[in-house]
């Protein structure tokens, strides 16, 4: 069966677990007995619905299980794994899944008085795990009798080690009392997310909590749930760091989508394709997605984990880093006209700076980023890490208090182009007041770049295309240019004019690497058409100049 992306990303970032488990001075060691327990338990309870029997576990959800429950803590031996996202299309074992962990939390890891929660978008929503739960109950005497279990419509008991499992669909706001060791998220594209970062920040006093977030793709791509997807995504790739995290994801790529209907690329996103998902029912659902849009939508939603309204990406982030080079300096191309476009944040964000090099017909960028140190990206659990691991290793440099500091960053840019050929600064409007004045006052041409589809259009369809080829653009390789190219979106008006954004208003997906990339390459197009001051000589024609380029004065 092949394996789509993600999936095999996910196995290598589990492999690499595994590897470092075994180093003798790792937080973590790898337990397989725990493995061989949960899983041999999950295997005495019975099918939910549409199944006769007990559950038979399939290898793909014994992996699950043994990133969940194998990793303990080196000295404690508490399980490792606190956080589970698990993004799969419909009818490929979720319920059961979500069944074995929870009841296998609440009653198994000697966690006393081990409350559970359910949350979903709707009661109904998660009723369907609740009730998957009561059933198993019902059922096997065995558990039943051992875990003194009983249950009501909204919550079940499980008396020996005075446990509980609730719901919260539909009171979720009202989160007084509450110090779960295992939730479990149904559908958390559906939910609100808000109520769901409150709720992680309820299990801080527990020891070994789990979160279960368990999801197929949404239909709405601008809000916070894709925001979440994305960082997952940037988990698998090595982009971001989130150690006890386990992330299993079955999503289609674009090559996918244009053979949405072929069997083979419906098998590699559905893990249990012809267990649980059965084929046979497909093809109605083809039939009906053939004839009616809506139809298609829901069809690439549930089948193959696409998100409907998804704004394009405008960055390849395989492409991009393939045009990265490490051993790329600004040393290396003195002499040749440099353009840095700059983009500075409010308060306590990222800053960013690129600096743009044209030999011939090659663009290079080498890139610069600040951020206070004691920046509220720091607070964020998703984040801290990985920011904190970027300025350890020298990309990311950290500026004294908790709002930017932009004199540090006058410093550092004056002397990374001291000695260079400066054809000119760009620079967003917003907070660029007093960098503009200081580059002046050193003699440096600076402009304002306005952040309008008309004027950046062909800047950023110039670094959209030349990215997809290393002979045409290369970059220093900064890992965090990486993150912000992956988390840029392109919104095109009725004239294909596009706007370079992030997914949403708010998110902490920043794109300002890119943001100063676009604004350098506007100005280098500009300076090349002999619209702006600064030494650059056309060469020869510009094909900018014939397609009419406004000017930063317009």
């Amino acid at each position: 069966m092949t394996a789509c992306r993600w999936e095999r990303l996910a196995c290598i970032r589990f492999l690499h677990m595994l590897q470092e488990a075994r180093k003798p001075r790792s937080e973590f060691i790898y337990d397989a007995d725990r493995v061989a327990d949960v899983c041999a338990f999950g295997e005495t309870l019975p099918h939910s619905k549409g199944f006769e029997g007990t559950i038979v576990l399939e290898p793909v959800q014994c992996w699950w299980l043994a990133a969940i429950f194998g990793f303990r803590e080196r000295d404690t031996g508490r399980r490792w794994t606190r956080e589970v996202a698990l993004w799969v299309p419909r009818k490929n074992g979720k319920t059961e899944l979500a069944k074995i962990v929870v009841l296998y939390c609440q009653n198994f890891e000697g966690e006393p008085g081990a409350e559970g929660v359910i949350i979903a978008g709707s009661e109904r929503q998660a009723d369907i795990p609740l009730k998957a739960i009561r059933h198993t109950i019902d059922e096997v005497a065995e558990l039943r009798d051992w875990t003194l279990a009983k249950g009501t419509h909204e919550e079940i008991r499980f008396r020996r080690h005075n446990a509980v499992l609730k719901l919260l669909a539909g009171r979720a706001p009202n989160l007084d009392g509450l110090n779960p060791h295992v939730v479990l998220a149904e559908e958390v594209h559906a939910q609100n997310q808000d109520v769901i970062g409150v709720i992680k920040t309820t299990q801080g006093a527990r020891l070994q909590p789990l979160w279960l977030g368990i999801s197929t793709a949404g239909r709405n791509a601008t809000g916070p749930a894709y925001d979440g997807w994305k960082s997952d995504q940037q988990v698998l790739e090595g982009k971001m760091r989130a150690d006890r995290v386990f992330i299993a994801m079955y999503a289609a790529d674009v090559e996918d989508e244009e053979r949405r209907f072929d069997p083979i690329i419906v098998e590699k996103l559905n893990p249990l394709f012809g267990i649980s998902l059965n084929p046979v029912s497909l093809e109605t659902e083809e039939r009906e997605a053939r004839k009616s849009e809506a139809k298609l939508q829901e069809y690439k939603r549930t089948r193959l984990n696409i998100w409907s309204r998804a704004a394009g990406n405008l960055f390849s982030v395989e492409s991009w880093d393939a045009c990265g080079d490490p051993k790329l300096t600004l040393d290396a191309l003195r002499g040749y006209p440099m353009l840095v476009g700059v983009d500075l944040a409010s308060h306590s964000d990222l800053n960013a700076a690129c600096f743009l090099i044209c030999v011939e017909e090659v663009l290079y960028a080498v890139f610069r980023y600040w951020l206070p140190e004691r920046s509220v990206r720091f607070q964020d659990d998703r984040y801290a890490d990985q920011f904190a691991a970027w300025a350890r290793a020298g990309h990311l440099t950290l500026t004294k208090g908790s709002h930017v500091h932009h004199p540090t960053i006058r410093n550092d840019v004056l002397a990374m182009v001291r000695g260079h050929n400066v054809a000119g600064f760009a620079f967003d409007q917003h907070q660029a007041d007093y960098l503009m004045g200081e580059v002046e006052a050193e003699g440096y041409a600076a402009y304002i770049v306005p952040k309008v589809a008309k004027h950046i259009t062909y800047a950023t369809d110039d670094i959209a295309t030349r990215h997809q080829d290393p002979e045409r653009f290369q970059h220093d390789g900064n890992p965090i240019s990486s993150w912000c190219a992956g988390n840029v979106v392109g919104y095109r008006d009725a004239n294909d004019n596009v706007l370079p954004k992030k997914e949403q208003k708010g998110s902490r997906q920043s794109i300002d690497g890119m943001d100063a990339l676009i604004s350098a390459n506007a100005a280098r197009l500009q300076a090349e058409a002999g619209n702006i001051a600064g030494g650059v000589k056309v060469i020869k024609p510009n094909i900018y100049l014939e397609r009419g380029l406004i000017g930063f004065d317009a």
